[in-house]
C-alpha cells in the first residue's frame, strides 16, 4: 500500500507552521512524496527541504483567488491523488467556506488526522 501511495500520492498543504512543517516530513517520510505547500509567509524551514514547491498564497486573499490556485495546483497533478492538508488555522475560514468545491477535487483532511492516522 505505502509504494502504491508513494506513485500517486500529490499532497498540498494549506500553512508554513510548524506543523506544516512535521507534515511535509511525514509524507516525505512514509511515502517519499513531494509536497507544494501554500503560505502567506516566508516559510524559511520549508526553504531547506528538498522536493517542496512553495507558492505564495495567504489565507488574506480573497476565496477566489485561493480557489483559482488551487485549481491549478490540481490541475498539475495529473493522474494523482490530490491531497489537501490543512496544517494553519489562518486557512480554516477558508476551508469551511468552500468545503464542497474543495471536496470535490481533493481528499480534503487536516494535519491532526494524519498525524493520528499515522500513529496507529
Amino acid at each position: 500500500m505505502e509504494d502504491l501511495l508513494r506513485d500517486c500520492l500529490f499532497p498540498v498543504m494549506l500553512g508554513s507552521n510548524t506543523v506544516c512543517h512535521a507534515t511535509v516530513r511525514q509524507l516525505q517520510k512514509r511515502f517519499g512524496t513531494d509536497c507544494t505547500v501554500l503560505t502567506g509567509k516566508r516559510a524559511l524551514t520549508l526553504r531547506f527541504l528538498p522536493g517542496v514547491r512553495l507558492i505564495d498564497a495567504s489565507p488574506s486573499l480573497s476565496d477566489d483567488i485561493l480557489l483559482s490556485i488551487l485549481q491549478d495546483v490540481e490541475a498539475q497533478s495529473e493522474l494523482s491523488i490530490p491531497l489537501l492538508v490543512v496544517c494553519d488555522r489562518a486557512y480554516e475560514a477558508f476551508v469551511a467556506r468552500n468545503r464542497m468545491w474543495l471536496e470535490s477535487r481533493f481528499i480534503l483532511r487536516h494535519a491532526s488526522e494524519l498525524d493520528r492516522a499515522d500513529r496507529r
